[in-house]
């Protein structure tokens, strides 16, 4: 076709409009440059691009002569695709730019020069990050982003996007988002819980509950680094957006793939109420991601789980796996572990020669006699840090001795300013041990009056550490427990009460005699007791035959052993005076009969106490002592004593079962209400620091389960002892029966 034709073509495509004969006469005298197969290939696209606008059609087509000696005309549909994607984002001087650097903006990506690799910019990069954290991080290479406290992990090259300095604010974003992950303090959260087998345990869908997890703890960074790098969040905004849009339903349902895309559109701003209503996603859960900065992910995860685990369909996260990231707790968790291992030891060292330092130049100004002050640890316990505990960003105020001395190195507040982010407060052990280095003696801080108890010289201390939910850290050697015998004493009690239950007590002991270790006969072994006669039939067949025969002609009989170890915790506060009380030690002597019947291992405590500094264990019957009069009478010895700190005596018998050869170890606490002590272990610090024992427990490999008689125990029980793992009994008087049948059914 020739020069004159295609013009007249020009005009067939672009009615009705009539554009300027000496504009059309102006591209034409470009085109005559290309021959006329190249002309054709360059005039087929201008029905795409003359609607959308008349200028971009003659840069195109004037450019185009320019291109296509750069590149085949095979490539002209994609170069246009992408003008016109330019055209819509940048505007017209955008799509100019665009065709005028072919090289640049079109060939380039297209061999690769778009792309990013880390090794270019990792110093640039790092340099930002700390500045941004204030954290001595590393930079390193992995497949996607994550991070183990330390080290920032990320992709070895980013190529998503035809600009380079896309790519390049890609990877800004990145290592942002795992800075934010740390600021968010999951790491130690997940670390301090402690839990066996890591967080999604409990899911039977670990790959969808890790996704959501990272979903979670995307849009809670995402809405912290829009209050702390807003400047960071405009430019990244709209590469988080096309990186989510890659969420691609695997298979022909879409329903979760939708989901999960219009949730994560939602919260970074991104979601159109009219794209809502035309996916047909609902929002019931859009709420989740205004979650607040101090609620841990792990606490939301089981309902957004619920949510998208009935949803159909599958999804590819594509993209987005870069922005959500990976998390590997297990080596985080060492990582937090040595961090503050290392942490501890500098302190110490560092404040313990600081303050020997300073006694000796007190001492010398008093011309070698002894300090002014010489209770040394008064002057270690430094004042109460005030302002939000926990936040990142939170400014620390100066720090000085409780003598008023503030003149401490830097490097010293820096680290315990350090210390106190990481775990809420400093510690009172590294106070204690940089006493001892500096020559002091007890801390006096608290006052003699409150913690001083008096306790008998030949009960022995344990010293177990309490968890505080509002730090997210341990008290270390918090708590002192001391175990002691309860005294036996005279009584027809548990004659009395095998009289009242008679029935029963013979019912129970014909019910867990059954439990009893028996014998049971395995057949076609090929060593055993006895022989086996059908087995020795079918070999003489088998002979007879001419087959070969088995050699498994003997029967052996194999005992069914129960490897069991029970410790039962039975609550001795001043709540449980009265009928409770009586019921409580009803209960533990039928379960008593009824567990010599059976043969399990079991013991059985008693806790109450009063304050940190005394919470005492009432030892009524040790596994493998035996069941006589002198267990009965202390168990007609129990009665009501103080207050209710469940966290110590948890974390004592544990101990205890995991000394225990037994291969199912269970815990049964005994309780009428809620943990409670004199002083402020109450409400939900209480609850949490007898969940955190718990969850050690489990973690351990101990079984826990909790009786009780509270009527409001289903509000906290569930969130202390998890779902099936309490009951609540209703009637008082039926506790014993009700005692017997739930360690029947936990251990049958």
């Amino acid at each position: 076709m020739d020069l004159d034709s295609q013009k007249q073509r020009f005009y067939e495509q672009v009615l009705p409009s009539r554009p300027n004969e000496w504009e059309v006469d102006v591209i034409f005298e470009c085109l005559a440059a290309l021959d006329a197969t190249r002309r054709q290939a360059l005039l087929n696209h201008v029905s795409a691009i003359w609607p959308v606008s008349h200028s971009l059609c003659f840069t195109y087509l004037e450019e185009g002569t320019q291109a296509l000696a750069l590149f085949p005309a095979e490539l002209l549909g994609e170069w246009v695709r992408m003008i016109l994607t330019r055209y819509e984002r940048k505007g017209l001087v955008g799509a100019r730019e665009f065709m005028a650097g072919v090289d640049k903006f079109f060939l380039g990506p297209r061999r690769g020069e778009a792309g990013v690799h880390l090794v270019e910019i990792s110093s640039r990069m790092l340099l930002y990050i700390c500045g941004v954290s204030g954290l001595p991080l590393q930079i390193a290479v992995a497949s996607l982003p994550a991070t183990d406290t330390r080290t920032i992990y990320l992709p070895a090259y980013l190529v998503l996007f035809p600009e380079k300095q896309k790519n390049i604010l890609l990877y800004k974003l990145l290592v942002t988002l795992q800075w934010g992950q740390l600021a968010s303090r999951i790491f130690t959260d997940v670390y301090d819980r402690a839990s066996a087998g890591g967080p999604f345990v409990g899911y039977p869908d670990r790959r969808l509950a890790e996704d959501l997890f990272s979903v979670l703890q995307f849009t809670k960074v995402y809405r912290f680094l829009a209050k702390e790098l807003p400047g960071m969040v405009r430019h990244g905004g709209e590469l988080c957006r096309r990186a989510i849009m890659e969420i691609q339903p695997e298979g022909d349902e879409k329903e979760r793939s939708t989901a999960l895309r219009n949730f994560l559109l939602h919260s970074i701003g991104f979601l159109d109420q009219e794209e809502v209503l035309v996916s047909g996603a609902t929002t019931p859960l859009f709420s989740l991601a205004d979650t607040p900065w101090t609620t841990c992910c792990l606490d939301v995860l089981p309902r957004f789980y619920a949510y998208f685990e009935s949803l159909a369909g599958g999804y590819c996260l594509g993209q987005a796996a870069l922005l959500l990231g990976v998390f590997d707790f297990l080596r985080s968790g060492e990582t937090v572990r040595l961090r503050r291992e290392e942490q501890k030891k500098k302190f110490i060292t560092m404040l313990a020669t600081f303050l020997q330092k300073k006694n000796s130049e007190a001492k010398s100004a008093n011309d070698g006699q002894v300090a002014v002050n010489d209770h040394s640890s008064d002057t270690l316990l430094l004042l109460r840090i005030l302002g939000e505990e926990g936040r990142p960003g939170t400014g620390l105020p100066p720090m000085r001795l409780a003598d008023g001395t503030s003149d401490l190195p830097e490097e010293l507040v820096a680290l315990a300013s350090d210390i106190i982010k990481d775990l809420g407060s400093l510690p009172e052990a590294y106070v204690q041990t940089v006493a001892g280095l500096a020559g002091g003696g007890i801390n006096r801080q608290e006052g003699a009056a409150a913690e001083s108890a008096n306790v008998p010289a030949e009960r022995t201390a344990y010293s177990y550490n309490e968890w505080d939910y509002r730090r997210g850290g341990y008290r270390d050697a918090w708590c002192s427990l001391y175990e002691k015998t309860l005294q036996p004493v005279v009584s027809s009690f548990v004659a009395t009460t095998l009289e009242k239950y008679r029935s029963q007590h013979k019912r129970l002991l014909r019910q867990f005699a059954m439990l009893r270790p028996s014998r049971r006969v395995v057949r076609r072994r090929r060593h055993g007791d006895d022989i086996d006669l059908d087995a020795l039939i079918e070999a003489l067949c088998d002979t007879q035959a001419g087959l070969p025969p088995s050699d498994r002609l003997f029967t052996r009989s194999l005992r069914i052993e129960r490897d069991i170890t029970a410790l039962f915790l039975v609550d001795m506060s001043n709540s449980t005076e009265g009928w409770i009380g009586i019921a409580v030690k009803e209960a533990l002597v039928l379960l008593a009969e009824a567990l010599e019947a059976v043969g399990d291992s079991y013991g059985i405590y008693g806790f109450s106490g009063m304050r940190r500094s005394r919470s005492e264990l009432y030892h009524i019957k040790h596994p493998g002592e035996a069941y006589g009069m002198v267990v009965q009478q202390r168990i007609a010895a129990i009665t009501p004593k103080e207050y209710t700190r469940m966290g110590p005596p948890i974390r004592h018998l544990t101990k205890k079962l995991l000394d225990s050869p037994s291969k199912i170890r269970l815990l049964v606490v005994i309780s009428d209400g809620k943990p409670e002590d004199y002083d402020n272990y109450k409400g939900q610090y209480a609850i949490e620091d007898s969940r955190k024992a718990l969850l050690e427990a489990r973690g351990a490999g101990v079984h826990s389960f909790c009786i009780t008689i509270d009527k409001a125990a289903h509000e906290y029980l569930m969130h202390m002892f998890g779902r099936g793992n309490y009951i609540f009994v209703n009637d008082v008087s039926m506790l014993p029966a009700k005692m017997t049948e739930i360690y029947r059914r936990l251990t049958g």
